[in-house]
């Protein structure tokens, strides 16, 4: 049995679904001629006009006959009721509804971010919408390690950050990779059995419905030579095999030859490219296997699925560290953050306001000013880490976000201040780089290089001004801020405490 998608013109696609049958003798020859092949046949074209019902938003799932578990309305109501206190009416409502009526297969391993597109609601009031039913106990958690190469797991998922190890292994890739808090580390939601009993369900992880991020592939025999279309290759993209150990990184045309199409030979030290032949057509390239064994060749995007609520979003949120401050990772591991973002900040002119007015009066103003800084920071997705004295340490996973969070922050406290008897000035710095995410005294907290560097910044400032890191000042974002505000950074060279080597910091007015 299988199927086979023909291309056909105006970017369309015929599907021809066959079955061969090998009869054993007379009897078997009258059942797969007058039973079994009218039966296939009648089932297939249900199943292909239950699809092309799908296509056409007239059915919510592609598959016939999917089933449904009731649910167990006492503990839904529950759950519902105590969920009614902090969210509104019509996201519980199209809860309620998906949790009644979706299949089993779709209840075990929920993403928010693809229920919030499918839903055609905001990303984040769907996020708070399935972590305060986590709290309700109408859905657990579920953290997954996701392989980097199949972008799947295969092991048991964690109902903790405290059950991750800092290392995974995917026994179908056979590879060993650290779990990456920003990358291979997802936050999945299962509905709770006590709300609705249902069994861990996932449907073939081979196929290409597992496996969006792989663009095409193409099988080589021994000794096969084949033209195959090139990707499109504005976008980054990895050329991987099985059997082959390095994954060949390419974006644009230029990386293989600008003057003509390539060809690629695929053997197991590496992909080797060259140039190809003058008469090979543009937009082309020739994959060869030289080996005595047959070859697989797939590219795949760089980029993950934008549906990964990763663990870095989501534990990088104030809201999720205020309604589950326990889930921390173990104390005897460490894990790697690929890219974060990082935010000090501190006060100019608080010791001196405390020996002018006193320091029940200047630990007031003192106190309001992190609650200007703690609203700024959670309304832009990031979370309040630790306080030290007068400075804070917040984390974003997004460098928009927290250049946006910073900006509400000068605004806030511009507003609130009192020149003739507030001269608190504020400070800030921002750095973004990898890290590790660690057990703190029972918190989530960051150490590394990179939070280093970002807290020796901030002494750079001299109030009602941010330091940012030259990493920080090449990103695409800081450019779009910085002109959409009329900033204009001074660059300074800087020997930091701790560091041998200086660095540049451009420091922003935003006052």
């Amino acid at each position: 049995m299988g199927l086979d998608l023909v291309a056909v013109p105006e970017g369309r696609t015929r599907v021809v679904a066959y079955a061969e049958i090998l009869p054993h003798g007379a009897t078997g020859k009258f059942l797969a001629k007058f039973g079994l092949g009218p039966k296939l046949r009648r089932g297939m074209d249900q199943a292909m006009a239950q699809a092309e019902r799908f296509l056409h938003q007239e059915s919510r799932v592609v598959f016939l006959n999917l089933p449904v578990q009731p649910v167990v309305d006492n503990a839904l109501g529950v759950g519902l009721t105590k969920l009614a206190a902090s969210q509104p009416a019509e996201l519980i409502k199209k809860l309620e509804t998906f949790l009644r009526e979706a299949p089993d297969v779709e209840m075990t391993h929920i993403r928010p971010l693809a229920i919030a597109r499918k839903w055609k609601e905001d990303d984040w009031k769907v996020v708070r919408l399935f972590l305060h039913a986590a709290r309700c106990g109408l859905l657990d958690f579920r953290w997954e390690v996701l392989c980097p190469n199949c972008r799947s797991t295969r092991e048991t998922p964690a109902n903790s950050l405290a059950l991750l190890k800092r290392t995974s292994h995917c026994d179908v890739c056979q590879i060993k990779f650290d779990s990456e808090f920003d990358k291979s580390v997802e936050l999945k939601f299962a509905v709770n059995r006590a709300v609705r009993p249902c069994e861990d369900q996932t449907f073939c992880l081979a196929g290409p419905g597992g496996k969006p991020h792989v663009v095409s592939q193409v099988w080589l025999e021994s000794g096969e030579e084949r033209l195959c279309p090139l990707p499109d290759l504005t976008r980054p993209l990895l050329l991987r095999s099985p059997q082959v150990s390095e994954p060949l990184a390419v974006q644009g045309r230029e990386e293989l030859s600008m003057d003509s199409a390539a060809t690629i030979s695929v053997v197991p030290a590496g992909f080797r490219v060259r140039a190809g032949s003058p008469e090979q057509a543009t937009g082309t390239v020739r994959m060869s296997n030289p080996n005595p064994f047959p070859v697989l060749a797939s590219w795949q995007e760089t980029e993950w699925s934008q549906d990964i609520l990763t663990a870095s979003r989501v534990t990088n949120w104030q809201e999720f560290r205020d309604l589950f401050s326990r889930e921390v990772i173990s104390p005897n591991e460490q894990v790697t953050v690929g890219s974060q973002v990082i935010l000090f900040t501190d006060l100019r002119g608080s010791t001196a306001l405390y020996h002018g007015i006193g320091d029940g009066p200047a630990y007031a103003l003192v106190r309001n000013h992190f609650s200007i800084l703690g609203a700024a920071i959670s309304s832009h997705h990031g979370a309040v880490v630790k306080t030290i004295g007068d400075a804070v340490m917040a984390v974003f996973s997004r460098v928009d976000e927290a250049l946006a969070a910073v900006q509400e922050s000068y605004r806030g406290f511009a507003a609130a201040q009192d020149s003739s008897a507030n001269p608190l000035l504020l400070k800030s710095s921002l750095h973004v780089g990898p890290c590790l995410a660690v057990n703190a005294n029972d918190k989530l907290d960051f150490f590394g290089t990179t939070i280093n560097l970002a807290a020796r910044m901030v002494e750079c400032c001299q109030g009602g001004d941010l330091a940012i890191s030259d990493e920080f000042h090449q990103r695409p974002e800081t450019a779009a801020f910085i002109q959409q505000g009329g900033y204009n950074p001074q660059p300074m060279e800087i020997r930091h405490r701790g560091f041998d080597s200086p660095h540049r910091v451009w420091r922003i007015k935003m006052e």
